[in-house]
């Protein structure tokens, strides 16, 4: 499975495909959400109920909820998008570099975190739904999910990098 997995991925064209979707997809969050400024990453990155509680009660007398419960139409496929992207980086990488089959096991990460993106999300559509579902447990599920995430995407960033920088 995981060797099938690489050799689909494994393509200039996969690549290309999925890094147009993410760079239109990134841009497009990117618009969205501009107004929302650093709160909007604090919110995904934050321990503390009361900061989410006090960053969502600020959105709100902005008036810029709506506009923070609309990013999530793109922001619920986007996580498809970035890991296909990493995952066929990985598999790019993986081929020049004659990384051994044992390590296609990697090419799983990028997909956990595109899971920890949507876990994250979930959670989050849920404090819009009801302020009084932002509680620590709440936050620690949806923000440790992002935090997950955020390590996993990063990680995976630096791994392609490394295995391009290799190849030459």
């Amino acid at each position: 499975m995981l060797a099938n997995l690489r050799q689909r991925l494994d393509s200039w064209r996969v690549l290309v495909v999925f890094g147009a979707l993410f760079v239109v997809s990134q841009a497009t969050l990117a618009v969205i959400v501009q107004p929302l400024g650093a709160d909007m990453l604090r919110v995904q990155t934050t321990l503390s109920a009361a900061s989410v509680q006090a960053i969502f009660a600020r959105w709100d007398a902005a008036g810029l909820l709506p506009r923070y419960a609309f990013h999530y139409r793109i922001d619920m496929i986007h996580p498809l998008w970035y890991s296909l992207l990493l995952a066929a980086g990985l598999a790019k990488g993986f081929a020049a570099n004659a990384v051994p089959a044992r390590w296609n096991i990697l090419l799983l990460l990028p997909f956990l975190s595109g899971a920890c993106d949507i876990a994250e999300n979930l959670v989050h559509l849920t404090f819009l739904a009801n302020r009084a579902n932002i509680t620590p447990d709440a936050v620690l599920l949806g923000n440790g999910a992002a935090l997950v995430k955020w390590t996993l995407a990063g990680s995976g960033v630096l791994a392609v990098a490394i295995l391009a920088i290799r190849a030459r």
